[in-house]
């Protein structure tokens, strides 16, 4: 909440500071209700880099309800007071009738939203705070335009009393400023030693080292000793450092303010330091104080900051396209950097070296801080994902810390959709949906195969909507009394049924297709990114009952016309005489039949016409099923010259023959002629298993697609469990597995991982766990630990990926016995078999 409209704040950038009247176009970064004032605040920052607050006082709260309600809601003895007038919107259904009431006061509404929920009568925007229903009315969705009269703001630079509130029309220059704040603390009594900060204005590739600053305050007594290159201010108590790290934010004056895990560490801890010493954590734009949610379960914790945005920049790059063998900073800023922390070290041995340089060198210890939070910003700069984050936020109107998630993106441009065309959304009703089913998964062949092409759907999900109109509202108004049989409404192979009118999915569908060919085609890949994962959450959206409009048959009417158009492709395929080894989702793995002299040219002009000739059968088939435009496109993908699913492991095991789902290796071939080993689901791209298995397992593959035989693989797994027994390979034994929630809250079982937390002391504490597997079970790395497990690294990292490569390349079954421990006979190697006890 803003308490007060701020004012007598001088400028961040040159100008007159008298009241001056006209158009301005920026960006809003929250906003907030004043129940006192009974007014609206919206804080943001101008394209000319000024922040501003602009309040609106004019505007009255109200909420919808059925007309058939209103008996049950005039009843009400403790009802607040509100007018009842005819509502300007239909309902979602077009079957009931609509009353709106406004109310005079912000707490009226509250309180008469409290009394629906008491009493059961539904509202379709009673879950609509008044903020966002004001920004709905007006189709603002961040960018915005204000018009009127501003003068000098308290905690912002301009504030404007009366404006009038646009969407901003065309596009908008963002020059929102992030500071990035990372914390040391006392390992023994979780006290501040350091706060440092790092922030900047336009968070993008070109200025982010141009224009970066930051500083850092330190616990402790100023020494001799050279600076360290970032400005070091001392403090002889916390109390003092606290509050001078308040003001820093509040003159710094960010729109966003991040870290790395920030939110499950740094904000919770200094939000303690705080109430600990009795100090306002006014960190916003106001005289209200920040606030600390913590999370329950599963769910992380969230902030508020008023007047700013908290990103924890860890939870975004999870959520950005790239992925990472561990999402450590470190490991993250090498991967996107080049370079990492002063620190590299882990565990144990980070925590004593920075114990010794906070004794010993107090200056490298602030700069380790500092340089921590500095990253932070060059990570999201370098990877476009601050950029990401604003983009979705600009097309979807949620605000920037819910850019990320997908039910509420999903209902807000729902909602305005609706909106546009005079619709109220249905109300949020709790109902059982059974979730978003997975895509059709055909049975694949076990083996080693030659020359495969891979074609795939693109967009299959999106293309779908769009070409079978599935659409809540065309599900909801599917049919009316006298429909001629020309408007006879789309049914799914599932059963659901959807109105052959225009539905708003489609539409968008459309519009975000046409936006990011023209994004790709100016090479903006980042804009054209957003609008193809805005379009690809849609599918999940509609599987889940936390969105109001996700509904079993909406999602099943998806995935069943995908099922249907998958196995349409296989049959074709097969009839062409190209046999379909294995298929999923929207894609499948076909035979070509072309032989080892086939270059990649040959490879594109064979399935390119393939491709052409089942987009054309695909689109008669629409046509004469459903008199529908197909928008559903096959496209030849890439090529392998050598292609291996192995076998599935319990089942093989148990004398029955089937390929392993979601999980095969091949040997791509290039456009320029060059080839690679590509692994999919594999033990070589999964994080929870060791730098071991994961080697071992590309080491083989390259050997088998080379047109290695039997003799050179055993002497490959020989050599390894030589070395693996030496003791050579300790440094590519340790498993890192991320625990998902505290290690307390497993009670039923206690996976390794767990184990080793417990051993390192964590309690209430998420992450990744680095341990070994010894003599002594599960022990962290960190910690003195016994020798090795060398039989449990052979049983369950080396053995099962060797074995199952040589199943798939259909060599000696029992080559590799299946347990060390359970070994009868050890044959000599020179008769082809292996000693694996050495």
């Amino acid at each position: 909440m803003m308490g007060e409209i701020p004012s007598d704040k001088p400028s961040s950038v040159a100008s007159d500071l008298s009241e001056e009247s006209g158009v301005f176009r920026g960006f809003i970064v929250h906003a907030s209700v004043d129940p006192q004032k009974d007014r609206l605040f919206f804080v943001g920052r101008l394209e000319d880099g000024r922040s501003f607050a602009a309040v609106e006082a004019q505007w009255r709260p109200y909420v919808h309800i059925r007309e058939e309600d209103w008996g049950a809601w005039d009843s009400l003895v403790d009802a607040p007071p509100g007018q009842k007038s005819p509502a300007a919107l239909e309902s979602f259904s077009g079957r009931e009738r609509l009353l709106r009431l406004d109310f005079s006061r912000y707490g009226d509404r509250a309180a008469g939203v409290k009394l629906l929920e008491r009493a059961g009568i539904p509202s379709p925007d009673g879950d609509t705070k008044p903020p966002e229903a004001f920004l709905l009315e007006r189709r603002v969705r961040g960018p915005v335009e204000l018009r009127g009269q501003s003068r000098p703001g308290r905690f912002v630079d301009v504030v404007f009393p009366h404006p009038q509130i646009l969407p901003a029309p065309g596009p908008v220059t963002l020059p929102l400023k992030t500071a990035s704040v990372d914390i040391e603390t006392d390992m023994g009594d979780g006290s501040l030693r350091a706060v440092g900060v790092s922030w900047t204005g336009t968070l993008g590739r070109d200025q982010i080292l141009r224009d970066t600053q930051g500083l850092v305050r330190v616990l402790g007594s100023p020494d001799a000793s050279p600076a360290a290159g970032v400005p070091l201010f001392f403090h002889p108590d916390e109390r003092s450092l606290l509050a001078a790290f308040i003001d820093d934010i509040r003159r710094i004056d960010p729109d966003v303010i991040t870290g790395w895990n920030f939110l499950d560490f740094d904000f919770p801890r200094l939000a303690e330091r705080c109430e600990f010493f009795h100090i306002p954590f006014n960190l916003g734009r106001s005289g209200d104080r920040a606030k600390y949610f913590p999370g329950e379960g599963r769910r992380s914790g969230a902030a508020l900051i008023p007047g700013r945005q908290v990103l924890d920049a860890l939870r975004i790059v999870r959520s950005g396209p790239q992925r990472f063998s561990d999402y450590t900073l470190q490991t993250v800023s090498r991967e996107v950097l080049g370079e990492g922390k002063l620190v590299t070290s882990s565990g144990k041995d980070k925590a004593e070296e920075l114990d010794r340089l906070y004794r010993e060198d107090i200056r490298t210890f602030g700069a380790y801080c500092c340089r921590d939070a500095e990253l932070v910003l060059r990570i999201l700069a370098e990877t476009g994902l601050f950029r990401l984050t604003l983009e979705r936020a600009s097309l979807t109107g949620v605000s920037l810390d819910k850019a990320w998630t997908s039910v509420v993106s999903f209902e807000r441009i729902y909602a305005l959709e609706l909106g546009v065309r005079g619709i109220a959304p249905p109300p949020a009703v709790s109902r059982r949906v059974s979730g978003a089913a997975g895509g059709t998964v055909l049975d694949p062949r076990q083996g080693l195969f030659r020359n495969i092409a891979v074609f795939d759907f693109r967009s299959l999900y999106p293309t779908i909507i769009r070409t079978f109109n599935i659409d809540p509202l065309a599900r909801e108004r599917v049919s009316s009394p006298g429909i001629s049989p020309a408007e006879a409404p789309i049914t799914a192979p599932n059963g659901a049924v959807f109105s052959r009118s225009p539905g708003i999915l489609p539409a968008l569908i459309a519009e975000y297709f046409a936006a990011r060919r023209e994004a790709l085609d100016r090479g903006d890949e980042i804009a054209a990114h957003v609008y193809k994962i805005l379009m690809n959450s849609f599918y999940g959206v509609l599987g889940t009952a936390a969105c109001r409009y996700g509904l079993t048959e909406l999602a099943g009417a998806i995935t069943s016309f995908a099922r249907k158009w998958l196995l349409f492709s296989r049959d074709w395929f097969t009839g062409q005489g190209c046999p379909v080894l294995y298929g999923d989702t929207d894609s499948l793995f076909v035979e070509t039949g072309l032989d080892d002299q086939a270059g990649f040219g040959d490879f594109l002009d064979r399935c390119g016409a393939l491709a052409k000739e089942l987009n054309v059968s695909l689109s008669r088939q629409v046509q004469a099923e459903y008199r529908l435009t197909s928008f559903m496109e096959l496209r030849f993908e890439k090529a392998y010259r050598r292609f291996m699913i192995p076998p599935l492991r319990g089942l093989h095991e148990a004398g029955e023959i089937r390929g392993r789902a979601k999980g095969y290796g091949g040997y791509l071939l290039h456009p320029d002629g060059t080839g690679s080993v590509e692994v999919k689901g594999m033990e070589a791209v999964r994080s929870d298993v060791t730098p071991l298995a994961r080697r071992v397992q590309l080491e083989l593959l390259a050997l088998v697609f080379a047109g290695g035989g039997e003799g050179e693989f055993r002497e490959k797994i020989f050599e390894t469990v030589r070395l693996l027994k030496a003791g050579a390979l300790d440094g590519e034994l340790v498993y890192r597995k991320r625990l998902s929630r505290p290690p307390e809250t497993y009670t039923s079982s206690t996976p390794p991982q767990v184990k080793a937390a417990r051993a390192l002391g964590w309690k209430a504490r998420r992450g990744t766990v680095e341990y070994l597997w010894t003599e002594q079970g599960p022990e962290p790395v960190s910690l003195p630990h016994a020798p090795p497990d060398y039989e449990h690294y052979l049983d369950s990292q080396v053995l099962p990926v060797a074995r199952s490569i040589a199943d798939a390349a259909g060599w000696t079954g029992e080559l590799f016995p299946r347990k060390s421990r359970d070994r009868r006979t050890r044959l000599d190697r020179n008769e082809g078999q292996l000693d694996l006890d050495l």
